[in-house]
């Protein structure tokens, strides 16, 4: 099919007097993106960060805010129109044919490598729940208890992969992450996720320092590791990847590389891994 080119988004720069008079007036394209079907309508989430076009081979493909096809799904044949919903993934779906509008959510699945991210559970379990998380974030350190309780539940079947998302307004919080990442590499990663959650709100150099003497590591080793750039590196990838996935704040939990539809709740937890489990989440 002869491909096809939408322009998204656009601005207008307007200079007085517009359009006019002695006045200029200016567009400037963005972002040019290569459709393979006729687009009949577009859709922008409510935080900018995903783009939805509606085609007329009946299907709604989702693109980042740069322009990079993320996936897509099918819809019903009469579908004309869309619009976003209020929460994130959801969209309405306006369709001539059957007179009907309906509420669709499209779930992105996202590929997370997770060769260098501590992991806790059996590698072959087949449920993934990556965590991106932020050392000094009160919803995180509420959070970590509820996932030791998931895993106590599904002992066999779920693995948890933790990402560092460092918010700016923590200050601490990149630091305790790669004081973590020091323990890591003396095989201390989660003792210290621990005590670092159990501190969250009161984070320093003397506070990590008595977790190092608390744990017994090694005080050479563990510093030459809080010095290493791969460190850092590592902890800016989680970050690219948490963006590339639409993390806009922590916790923010993928089970299997679907955002986490559900509160995260130990129910909320038990009902997400149990469609995973069965199957009964549909891929897009």
């Amino acid at each position: 099919m002869k491909s096809k080119l939408l322009f998204v988004p656009l601005v207008l720069a307007l200079l007085a007097p517009p359009l006019h008079g002695e006045g200029t007036s200016t567009l400037e394209i963005l972002e040019e993106i290569a459709i393979d079907a006729k687009p009949i309508d577009v859709a922008v989430s409510a935080d900018g960060y995903w783009i939805y076009v509606l085609t007329a081979d009946a299907r709604v493909q989702v693109y980042s805010a740069q322009g990079q096809l993320k996936g897509w799904a099918p819809v019903a044949t009469g579908a004309r129109e869309i619009t976003c919903g209020p929460e994130d993934e959801v969209i309405f779906v306006s369709n001539d044919e059957r007179q009907t509008v309906q509420i669709v959510r499209i779930s992105l699945v996202h590929d997370f490598p997770i060769a260098h991210s501590p992991v806790k559970g059996p590698a072959n379990a087949p449920v993934t729940l990556t965590l991106f998380t932020d050392f000094e974030c009160t919803y995180c350190a509420r959070l970590a208890p509820v996932l030791d309780q998931v895993q106590q539940q599904y002992p066999e079947r779920v693995k948890i992969v933790f990402k560092n998302y460092p918010l700016r307004m923590h200050p601490f919080a990149r630091q305790a992450a790669i004081a973590a990442l020091a323990a890591n590499e003396q095989g201390q990663f989660w003792p210290f996720h621990d005590r670092l959650f159990q501190n969250y709100n009161r984070l320093n150099a003397q506070k990590v320092e008595a977790i190092r003497k608390e744990l017994d590591l090694d005080p050479e080793k563990f510093q030459a590791s809080m010095n290493d750039p791969a460190l850092q590196e590592q902890i800016l990838d989680d970050l690219q990847q948490g963006t590339a996935a639409g993390v806009r704040g922590t916790p923010s939990v993928y089970v299997n590389g679907r955002k986490m539809p559900y509160r995260l709740s130990l129910e909320g937890f038990r009902k997400a891994i149990d469609e995973a489990l069965d199957g009964s989440t549909t891929k897009p």
